[in-house]
C-alpha cells in the first residue's frame, strides 16, 4: 500500500513539472533535450507543394509530396550501401554491420575528446552547444560548396 502511494506521489509530481514547464514555454522535456524534428516544416510543405495556394496539402499535392520524399530516401539508401556494402550484394550483412558500429564509437570517440572539456566522459551543455555550432558551420559549408 505504501509502495502504491510512493508511486502515485511520484507520478503527480512527475506531471506537475512537466505542466509547470509547459506553461513556461519550455519545450524542451524532461530530459533538456530538445525534441528534433526530422524533414521540413508544415510551412515549409505547404509552400513547396500547395500548388493552388489554398492553404492545404490535397491529395494530388500530397502525392507529389510523397513522390519526392520516396526518391530522396532511394537516394539516401543508395548511398549508404555505396559507402558500406563493401561486398556490393546490396544488402548490409552481419559484419559490414559491425564495422559500422565500429566507425560510429570511433567517430563518437573522437567527438568526446574534441568537445568534452571537462573530461567527465559525458558532454555536457555547454560542450553540446560547442559542437551543435561546428556542426551548423560544417553544414552551411557543406551547402555552400554544392
Amino acid at each position: 500500500m505504501n509502495k502504491t502511494i510512493a508511486a502515485l506521489v511520484v507520478a503527480a509530481t512527475a506531471a506537475g513539472v512537466t505542466i509547470a514547464r509547459a506553461d513556461q514555454g519550455d519545450d524542451t522535456g524532461m530530459g533538456g533535450h530538445h525534441r528534433h524534428r526530422r524533414g521540413p516544416s508544415q510551412e515549409q510543405l505547404l509552400e513547396k507543394y500547395d500548388a493552388n495556394h489554398n492553404g492545404v496539402l490535397d491529395p494530388e499535392e500530397k502525392a507529389a509530396a510523397r513522390k519526392d520524399w520516396q526518391a530522396r530516401r532511394e537516394q539516401a539508401r543508395a548511398k549508404f550501401l555505396e559507402k558500406y556494402d563493401t561486398n556490393k550484394n546490396g544488402k548490409i550483412d552481419p559484419e559490414e554491420r559491425e564495422a559500422i558500429r565500429a566507425q560510429h564509437q570511433a567517430k563518437r570517440a573522437e567527438m568526446l575528446k574534441k568537445y568534452d572539456t571537462d573530461g567527465d566522459g559525458t558532454l555536457s551543455a555547454t560542450e553540446r552547444e560547442a559542437l551543435r555550432k561546428d556542426m551548423r558551420e560544417k553544414h552551411r559549408q557543406e551547402k555552400e560548396s554544392q
